[in-house]
């Protein structure tokens, strides 16, 4: 009986051509006895959790023919006669600009915003839950406040079922920058009298101009930077500790012994870095890892 009653279930394919107005909204993945009720109160009579087929794609409908219906009540026990065509559709939806917004606050999860939808798409979608994940939001190519992102997201419905829409929306936050008042040459260490910070209003990833000045002063221009320009974090390198010709306290460690001797530097480096160490007694030359100002270690 279970086997006859699949069969009979899959038999209900999808039909083409004009179809019927009136199609049942559905919104869970399959078709079940329970749903044909509401066209045929009759079909009561059959189980409610039987499974009749697959709900069609959102966008498409499915038709089932009154007189497979007809087979599959009486082959549950419930006689029909002439059942009409049953047509079901996926329960579609009107996206709102209020719930696109609401989940794009939702997914954001940052700093204070000020976001502004400006379209959207597709605009009828399948009821369900609208989702905008953080992963789905794309960078503007320029770096202006005005700049449209463009957000991927998507309607949950179904069993856990995917319905791809996006958003463009402008998405701007009041952020303080650093401005260089002078002109710094390439290879200069920013003085803090040649830079200051402003305020002012950008797209709200933009991560590149640096925030504070310990973000620069001290740093070193990779280029020129010219007086009015906001100071990018690209554009700077960190200061060495230790510099060419420097003297260096060199410590090494080898088991339980210690030794400590003063060395000259061959090449700059920050903190981490390795670099090249002149022994001054052996006039060799060893890799040493800085530590700190005028410091370097060997294990």
């Amino acid at each position: 009986m279970f086997f006859q009653q699949m069969i009979m279930a899959l038999a209900l394919v999808p039909q083409s051509g004009p179809q019927p107005d009136g199609c049942l909204p559905i919104q869970d993945d399959r078709i079940y006895a329970r749903d044909v009720t509401a066209a045929i109160p009759a079909f009561a009579g059959v189980p409610g959790d039987f499974a009749l087929g697959y709900a069609p794609a959102p966008g498409t409908r499915r038709v089932f023919k009154g007189a497979a219906l007809d087979r599959v009540a009486l082959n549950q026990g419930v006689t029909l006669e002439s059942s009409p065509d049953v047509c079901f559709e996926r329960a579609m939806a009107t996206l709102e600009e209020r719930e696109i917004v609401e989940a794009l606050h939702t997914a954001w999860n940052g700093p204070e915003v000020t976001m502004e939808l400006r379209s959207w798409s597709p605009k009828i979608a399948p009821q369900g839950k609208v989702v905008f994940p953080r992963t789905g939001l794309q960078m503007p190519a320029v770096s202006d406040p005005q700049a449209e992102f463009v957000w991927r997201g998507y309607v949950l419905y179904g069993n856990n079922r995917r319905f791809g829409i996006s958003a463009r929306a402008r998405i701007t936050t009041s952020a303080t920058r650093v401005v260089a008042v002078a002109d710094l040459a390439a290879g200069e260490t920013v003085r803090e009298d040649q830079v200051r910070l402003e305020t002012f209003d950008t797209f709200a990833l933009d991560d590149r101009p640096a925030r504070r000045l310990e973000e620069v002063v001290g740093f070193v221009a990779r280029a020129r930077i010219r007086a009015g320009s906001a100071v990018l974090r690209s554009q700077l390198n960190r200061a060495p500790e230790i510099t060419r010709g420097d003297l260096v306290q060199v410590e090494v460690t080898a088991g339980g012994a210690h030794l400590a001797f003063e060395g000259k530097a061959e090449s700059n480096g920050t903190t981490g870095a390795t670099i090249l160490v002149k022994n001054p007694s052996s006039g060799k030359d060893f890799r040493a890892r800085v530590t700190g100002k005028g410091k370097v270690s060997v294990q």
